[in-house]
């Protein structure tokens, strides 16, 4: 059935035109002129309204006998209908001559034109064919006979004749003006006198079923004129008035005179089909509710069908591409009429008390429930109606709940009665109506027990499928459970037994607490029990909730025993569940903490987890399998992306230009893929036969016995053998042969809350290696035998060569670093420690032993003078590979040389310093100072200190050499060599770990050291005394003496410059810097001032001695202050006091009796002068 069968319903009516006159003359003008109206459109704008826009009509017409009940007389008030009066009157001649127009046609003509105009606002027309005339020349007379008799309306006169298409032109467009004139008048009138009539609704006397045929007769005018949309917006007004009238007197203690007060709904059965052919309501006194509003609805379907089909017809083409939209677009409007009107009839019976037929209203909501569907159907599938899913779904309720409150009629055998009715309203229909699929259903429901059965599952699967896709899942379930019950009641338990377990299951999916569903669970397991092979699933999933959850601690134990003894008896079945974190009622439970995240491996090796199994049933399970499977990573075995779980996944990033959060959704999560309940035997195995090397099964290898009730913490095993990173894709739990519980990896709490925690085993080959251990303390002492030691791994492949080595050097050719070779019992520029054969994965430790000597450690800066610290690469060869490893040193001792003159000679200091505890004593055996020359014979230099004692750690060491004679003044630089042979030994309770043969042997430290000796110009001497009167020694804060004496060494007369210098934490120096004058004599003394800062034994300040550019005699007494210019080269001199130390004491008050300081101060400067004469002489 296509909509254009249902717009024959409502057949189109056509405006009346009436004619009178000559017969030829109205058919030529109807051949011309209905195809014009009916081809085109006019634009009518109404007067004295406000319209966006024109309406286009189109007029369709009808030529009928003039008759003066056609004319339209709107002076009388009243309504008026519009089929029965005519909108233009026409009169047509053809006369050939005067003679034969003044007796033919003129008296005629005159009767016509008096009963016409006599009407106020008649619209006319007089139409002369002047065909004749023209043949017989008197066209010109004639018309202008014809318009003096009506000389007052000679617009109204229009001349045609035949084969003139401008004429014919002329007389459409007059005729379209009057008709759209007269439209117009009469429209205006109607709305008026419907609105008057409108003002009076809260009457009781308002007669809504007269104005319902008005407003329906203005409706079919509109339609005519091919207005659809006016059409439909009427019957939205009759809609909205039957609803203010029904508000209004739902408060009111009186109700409508128009409304039916009894419970008989109507003659007949309401039927949409039947009441979209009438015009008008029924006419009687009084009329339902529910037959006013399904005569309004059924003609908003129809007019909405009729728009449909003038907008497919009007598009481009017979299959526009919005045409399936379009479609959708009506059948919600067809839904949202339907159920709006039911809604109403629903909500106003009740606000109005009315009491109807019970029986009646839900043979009727069946009948209009179907045929509302049934108009849908003829645009689109239901389902397909996205946006207008609300509409859908109650219609399809509210027939369920009828159809099912009907039933009791029919099982009562009282639905006889109703048949009789519904035939009522089935007569009205016409023929192809009354046999629509709507109308054949609805009498085989009430005339069949049988046909009732069938159509009452039909329309409730119907509706559950209907409900299920539009998402109203409980509503679908509520139904389900209705029709089940109906199965059970009538003894159809095979086929109850469905939608009972989708009810129950829906309800234990949502997590609805048991207590509300154990008796129905217990009433569904009673019946699945009957067929244990057909529901063998059902029935293990209901045993599994009862046996947890049941209230009675009997029946839970009951219930898992009968859970057992299903297994053992079906033990040739297969059950596979995949059990997901949020599915209630589990008998087993998984926890992955005891897992790690990373597990690393190589082939061959066993590995091992922990998991824990958590079982919730009364009982222990004895016959179980446990079995956690490790699949390989790769995009063609994947079944799920690693990166995600069930969960969506978020991420928030921040622009800091814009200062803008931005959230997205990066992973959407993997809820919608539905778990397999139940494979075949062949799929229950997780890692089949043809496939080993693509995961890795961990096993239960030595069984437990029993899973017993609460946590077991299971041990599983499986052994490595392919290479590649496997993840964990689920955990599998066999019970009896049959039962397979499959958790998948985003199924577990642990990884469900945290992908990245998903375990993930590496199984790599591992290469032979070697490490080094760390040397205690962090680095290794240059100067002594050390131990490095070596860690071996043989990998994933043993080592079978008894023979096979290490090889160990430095990776500097030119390295002063020595190993200890076992096989020689000597110290070489490499070892070979012997290896032997390894097992998989076997450690062994190698221990070498290595000496670096000590060489070039000599530095001239104080500062410089702590520990220097160098690194070295050993390089170690075995397999045919070789390792590299960075060794630090730090040197035994620090070295510090330096140079000093005595009078004339040149003495050579080394300051050998251990400022570390580092264990050892180092025994000096000899000390060499050599002149590198090629040409003479090398002298060695005099060692002043002979006797070489022990150096222990923490200490300082001195060895001091006179330099040559005959190189001691010398101005060029001349190379020496220095050879320092020691041996050493553990101190004290220090335990070297090394063995004594190895570390007990000479070392050498050698150094070539560059020498430049300068020849002392002045031989200084410096003595410190205190500034208080009759002290003798310093005191803190306290100023001093510092008297410096000078003695030339060349004779020389000149001014120098006597610097002195000090630590600012022992002293405080005001003026550092003095001249002096050298006499003759070659004697000069000067003192500073300077102030102790510190208890203790202070060394004394350094003085040096520049040239000084300001050549000043011992007179010159001018000069307050030195300048920096004044300062010249610095001159080489012997300081007999260099390295003397002052005692200073703490501070003292001075008494009362003391003498001056001035005379003391002089006093005591004559004693040291006179002391430091004695001693130059």
């Amino acid at each position: 059935m296509d909509p254009s069968s249902a717009l024959d319903i409502a057949p189109v009516e056509r405006l009346l035109i009436s004619c009178r006159g000559s017969e030829d003359v109205l058919k030529y003008c109807e051949s011309e002129l209905l195809p014009f109206f009916d081809q085109n459109i006019a634009s009518w704008k109404r007067q004295g309204r406000q319209f966006p826009f024109p309406l286009h009509v189109k007029f369709m017409l009808r030529f009928v006998p003039y008759s003066p009940d056609l004319v339209i007389d709107l002076s009388k008030n009243g309504h008026h209908r519009w089929d029965q009066h005519a909108f233009l009157h026409l009169f047509f001649m053809k006369p050939s001559s005067v003679d034969e127009y003044r007796l033919g046609s003129r008296h005629e003509v005159s009767e016509w034109f008096a009963s016409v105009s006599q009407v106020n606002g008649a619209q006319w027309l007089i139409l002369f064919d002047s065909t004749k005339a023209r043949e017989k020349k008197n066209r010109g007379t004639l018309l202008e006979r014809i318009k003096s008799d009506f000389a007052k309306h000679t617009s109204r006169v229009v001349e045609i004749h035949e084969g003139s298409s401008q004429c014919m032109n002329g007389l459409q467009l007059l005729m379209q003006s009057y008709l759209l004139s007269s439209l117009d008048a009469f429209v205006s009138y109607e709305e008026s006198y419907l609105s008057v009539l409108k003002e009076d609704y809260k009457s009781s006397d308002f007669n809504f079923i007269a104005y319902c045929e008005y407003q329906m007769e203005m409706s079919r005018l509109y339609s005519t004129l091919g207005v659809l949309e006016h059409v439909l917006a009427k019957y939205d007004e009759l809609d909205a008035l039957l609803s203010l009238i029904v508000d209004h007197f739902s408060k009111e203690s009186t109700k409508p005179s128009w409304l039916c007060g009894e419970s008989h709904i109507g003659d007949g059965c309401p039927l949409l089909t039947a009441l979209a052919q009438c015009n008008a309501p029924p006419q009687r006194r009084s009329v339902s509710l529910i037959e006013i509003r399904s005569l309004i609805v059924a003609h908003q379907i129809i007019v909405s069908l009729r728009i449909f089909d003038e907008r497919v017809r009007h598009l481009s083409g017979g299959s526009p591409p919005n045409a399936i939209q379009m479609k959708c677009d009506f059948a919600a409007i067809i839904l949202r009429y339907s159920n709006h009107c039911i809604t109403s009839i629903c909500e106003e019976c009740s606000a109005m008390g009315l009491k109807l037929d019970h029986g009646e209203v839900q043979c009727w909501t069946v009948a209009f429930c179907v045929e509302a569907m049934q108009f849908v159907s003829l645009l689109t599938q239901a389902a397909h109606v996205e946006h207008a899913s609300y509409f859908a779904c109650s219609l399809s309720t509210r027939k369920c709940a009828a159809i099912t409150e009907l039933g009791k009629y029919v099982e009562s055998g009282e639905s006889k009665a109703l048949l009789a009715w519904f035939e009522k309203g089935v007569a009205l229909c016409a023929r192809s109506a009354a046999e629509s699929n709507a109308v054949v259903e609805i009498r085989l429901i009430l005339s069949d027990q049988q046909q009732f059965t069938h159509y009452m599952q039909k329309y409730h699967e119907s509706s559950i499928a209907l409900l299920k896709h539009f998402g109203w899942k409980r509503q679908s379930k509520l139904l389900g459970w209705q029709l089940a019950n109906f199965l059970l009641s009538s003894d159809r338990v095979e086929g109850a037994l469905p939608y009972l377990l989708k009810f129950v299951s829906g309800l234990i999916r949502e997590g609805v607490s048991l207590l509300l569903v154990e008796r129905t669970l217990v009433l569904v397991v009673q019946h699945l029990e009957a067929s244990p092979n057909l529901y063998l699933k059902e029935l293990v999933d209901f045993y599994v909730i009862l046996s947890i959850h049941s209230a009675e601690k009997n029946d839970r134990l009951a219930y898992c025993k009968r859970l057992f003894a299903l297994l053992e008896r079906n033990n040739s079945t297969k059950i596979r569940h995949s059990v997901r974190s949020s599915t209630p009622y589990r008998a087993l439970y998984i926890s992955a903490k005891s897992i790690p995240s990373r597990i690393t491996a190589t082939p061959g090796d066993v590995l091992r987890i922990a998991i824990t199994v958590t079982n919730n049933l009364p009982l222990s399970l004895e016959n179980y399998l446990v079995r956690c499977v490790f699949r390989l990573a790769s995009s063609s075995c994947s079944r799920q992306k690693p990166t995600g779980g069930r969960s969506p996944l978020f991420e928030c990033s921040y622009n800091h230009a814009d200062g803008v959060n931005r959230f997205g959704c990066i992973w959407k999560g993997e809820y919608g893929v539905l778990p397999r309940d139940s494979v075949s035997e062949t799929d229950v195995p997780i890692c089949s036969g043809d496939e080993p090397q693509k995961s890795i099964v961990f096993e239960e290898r030595e069984k437990r016995g029993e899973l017993r009730g609460g946590n077991n913490v299971l041990t599983l095993e499986a052994k490595a053998s392919d290479v590649g990173v496997y993840m964990l894709e689920n955990v599998d739990i066999e019970v009896a042969g049959v039962l397979y519980v499959t958790f998948a990896w985003m199924d577990i709490p642990e990884i469900e809350r945290d992908n990245s925690r998903r375990p993930i085993c590496f199984v790599y080959r591992k290469a032979a290696t070697v490490s080094l251990r760390a040397v205690k303390g962090g680095y290794a002492l240059s100067g002594v035998a050390q131990r490095l030691d070596f860690e071996l791994s043989s990998g994933s492949e043993p080592i079978g060569d008894a023979s096979t080595s290490l090889r160990v050097t430095s990776s500097n050719k030119a390295s002063n670093i020595e190993f200890w070779d076992e096989s020689t019992s000597k110290w070489l520029k490499w070892c070979h420690p012997q290896v032997g054969s390894l097992a998989v994965n076997e450690h062994r430790s190698m221990t070498v032993y290595i000496c670096k000597a000590l060489r070039n450690l000599t530095t001239y800066d104080e500062a410089d003078s702590d520990v220097a610290t160098t690194s070295d690469q050993i390089c170690v060869e075995w397999l045919g590979k070789e390792w590299t490893f960075v060794v630090e040193f730090r040197s035994l001792i620090s070295v510090r040389a330096t140079t000093s003159l005595l009078e004339d000679k040149a003495l050579l200091e080394m300051q050998m310093s251990r400022v570390r505890d580092d264990g050892w004593v180092i025994l000096p055996q000899e000390a060499v100072l050599l002149e590198s020359s090629i040409d003479e014979p090398q002298i060695p230099a005099k060692l002043l200190n002979t006797k070489l004692t022990p150096i222990v750690p923490k200490s300082s060491y001195r060895i001091v050499w006179v330099l040559p004679p005959r190189r001691q003044h010398s101005e060029e630089t001349v190379e020496h060599e220095i050879r320092f042979a020691y041996r050493v030994r553990a101190n004290g309770h220090f335990d070297p770990d090394i063995p004594e043969g190895v570390y007990d042997r000479e070392y050498v430290y050698e150094e070539d050291i560059a020498l430049t000796v300068q020849r002392a110009c002045y031989e200084l001497c410096a003595q410190l005394l205190s500034s208080q009167p009759g002290a003798v020694l310093c005191r803190v804060d306290s100023a001093c003496d510092l008297i410096v004496s000078l003695r030339s060494l060349t004779n020389k007369v000149e001014t120098v410059v006597i610097g002195v210098d000090a630590d600012s934490r022992f002293w405080a120096i005001n003026e550092k810097h003095k001249l002096l004058y050298v006499k003759e004599s070659g004697l000069g003394q000067t003192s500073f001032s300077v102030v102790p800062k510190m208890v203790g034994f202070l060394p004394y300040p350094s003085i040096t001695v520049y040239c000084c550019h300001h050549l000043r005699t011992s007179s010159d007494k001018s000069l307050g202050h030195i300048e920096q210019s004044m300062f010249g080269a610095h001159l080489a001199s012997f300081i007999r006091t260099n390295g003397k130390q002052v005692h200073v004491l703490g501070a003292f008050n001075p008494s009362a009796d003391q003498k001056s300081t001035s005379s003391d101060k002089s006093r005591r400067l004559k004693e040291a002068k006179s002391r430091l004469t004695k001693l130059f002489d």
